[in-house]
């Protein structure tokens, strides 16, 4: 099982029973569900999927599942639950009451922890351990193919978005979902988040001064950042103005909600 490292190191002095550090106290809706409680806490305090990993020694596409309540992409109940009380213990949420909730709003609650029992007649089948042997090396090969390959998600984020100094025409074409086209200009380094309307993430990374992404314009979008006012928001080339305002975090913003300014507001002297 995997065990969560420190945060800071901890001195010969210290007994192992030193409290951990403190974190500062997030606030989230009670009538989310756990999973969202999850993404809600960590965009709280500015975190990334990437970054929470690295903190909690456990793989991105786990915590992604997690937030999603995806169980089919996690290892098994008991490292589920292992890296549900890890996650909430970094983001400093009660961990024992996400771990019940989770549990009773997704399938692991219905696993069945009781051991089957054998009718005292009945006869095992003779082991074969070589059909076992072979059945692991391909199971094993199967998944090093898979791993190398690139996933939809990655090769659409990369095609959506315009490295610095590169006309976003001459990128990959553009398809109109909603018969408008959304673009978000990175005015200075800064990391940002899209999700789609079922919860996944479709990007989550730092973009580059002058870097454009063009995410799905259609119902149910959001955006989050930790600085609002390092992205400028374009509607079928008109400006919408800022993300939100400078050095202060975007969460959950609706891209379907997002109007180009008037023409008054573009003429006003920004302050």
């Amino acid at each position: 099982m995997l065990q969560q490292l420190p945060s800071e190191p901890i001195s010969g002095n210290e007994t192992a029973s030193a409290q951990p550090r403190a974190l500062q106290a997030v606030s989230v809706d009670p009538n989310l569900r756990a999973g969202q409680k999850l993404a809600h806490a960590r965009l709280q305090r500015g975190w990334s999927l990437d970054e929470v990993g690295e903190r909690i020694r456990v793989r991105r596409e786990f915590l992604e599942a997690l937030e999603d309540m995806n169980i089919k992409l996690l290892p098994g109940k008991a490292y589920a639950i292992a890296f549900l009380k890890s996650y909430a213990r970094e983001l400093g949420l009660d961990e024992k009451a996400i771990v019940e909730q989770f549990q009773i709003e997704s399938a692991l609650v219905r696993q069945d922890a009781q051991k089957q029992l054998r009718s005292p007649a009945s006869k095992p089948h003779r082991e074969r351990p070589w059909m076992a042997a072979a059945l692991l090396v391909g199971l094993a090969a199967a998944f090093v193919a898979w791993r190398a390959l690139p996933s939809k998600t990655e090769t659409q984020t990369q095609a959506d978005i315009t490295p610095s100094g590169q006309s976003p025409s001459a990128s990959a074409p553009w398809v109109e979902t909603s018969h408008r086209i959304v673009e978000i200009r990175a005015v200075a380094d800064a990391w940002i988040e899209a999700r789609g309307p079922d919860g996944t993430v479709f990007l989550s990374r730092t973009l580059r001064a002058g870097d454009v992404y063009r995410p799905d314009p259609s119902p149910g979008w959001t955006l989050h950042a930790r600085d609002g006012g390092s992205f400028e928001l374009y509607v079928d080339g008109v400006s919408a103005g800022a993300l939100g305002a400078a050095g202060m975090p975007v969460l959950g913003r609706p891209l379907d909600e997002v109007k180009p300014l008037t023409q008054a507001e573009l003429a006003a002297p920004r302050s």
